[in-house]
């Protein structure tokens, strides 16, 4: 399982794939602040808690955490 992030042509907002499958984006709630979102696009069953995982490590990279 690979999580795969690809900037989204029109809107810029990065699309979260894994498996194929869009969980979701990483969204910048605040312009003024470089502090990144996860907003879930999917049914919450269809993740598993290593998913969640991969989200979290990505969404940490993101802000430098």
């Amino acid at each position: 399982m690979a999580l795969k992030v690809i900037k989204h042509p029109t809107t810029g907002t990065n699309e979260a794939f894994i498996d194929g499958l869009m969980v979701g984006v990483f969204e910048q709630m605040n312009p003024d602040n470089d502090t990144y979102s996860f907003m879930s696009k999917c049914s919450h069953d269809k993740l598993t808690g290593d998913h969640y995982i991969a989200v979290g490590e990505y969404l940490n990279k993101l802000n430098k955490v």
